[in-house]
């Protein structure tokens, strides 16, 4: 019985999937990944790990912030060589493995949609939703703007997520997606390989945080801002 350890970010605990998947193919199982309670629903979205609200058994804690932040920083790796260099895991392949995903569409959205995924909570480089907007009405055309489960006063169509589950529904079935560098783009990578994703990147010192590319992703940066009239 061994126990992952990394208790917040969404794209963070999507990002211990892969090691799971190797402990569990290693013998090493039953496998449990410990992270916050609004983020357990990633474990539904596989076979090979459970979630538990407390570690039990072997513990490997891989978390960054905050005692190994610095440490990251100065190593100037990418978020996944830097953690998956732990020799606990060094040898599980990368690649997001989601083998539990319903085999439906997502609720409250049409048969044919583009998808934009403009936010995130941690992002040392930020777009403004003005310029996310834009950017993505030049590149898909007409698109749904997802958002967080709250009240929305969006003027442009938009869709929230009631689960993890639903919204790796949502970022499959879309005929275009753009997002940037947040938990979206983690599931897109494990969801959309060779189809097309718009990829709005971190940018200047934070461009080690981005993750790393997959088949059918394509960055999308601009130097300036566009003159854009809020849609909002």
């Amino acid at each position: 019985m061994i126990t992952l350890v990394y208790l917040e970010r969404l794209g963070d605990v999507l990002q211990m999937l892969p090691a799971a998947k190797w402990l569990h193919d290693q013998g090493r199982g039953p496998v449990h990944i410990a992270c916050a309670p609004k983020y357990s629903g990633v474990l539904d979205l596989v076979t090979y790990a459970t979630w538990t609200p407390e570690p039990v058994g072997d513990v490997i804690d891989l978390q960054i912030w905050p005692n190994r932040y610095q440490e990251y920083r100065a190593s100037g790796l990418s978020w996944m060589d830097f953690v998956y260099a732990d020799p606990r895991i060094a040898c599980a392949e990368r690649t997001i493995l989601l083998d539990n995903l319903p085999d439906r569409r997502p609720v409250g959205l049409p048969d044919r949609y583009n998808l934009l995924a403009p936010h995130g909570i941690s992002q040392g480089f930020a777009y403004p939703l003005d310029v996310s907007l834009y950017m993505a009405k030049e590149k898909m055309g007409e698109f749904v703007l997802l958002h967080e489960p709250a009240d929305c006063f969006y003027t442009v169509p938009h869709w929230s997520a009631a689960s993890i589950v639903e919204l790796a529904l949502a970022i499959r079935h879309a005929d275009q997606f753009m997002c940037i560098n947040s938990s979206p783009a983690i599931l897109a990578s494990a969801l959309r390989r060779g189809r097309l994703t718009y990829f709005l990147p971190q940018q200047g010192q934070w461009t080690q945080d981005n993750c790393a590319p997959w088949p059918g992703r394509i960055d999308y940066q601009r130097n300036h801002w566009p003159a854009v009239t809020p849609a909002c």
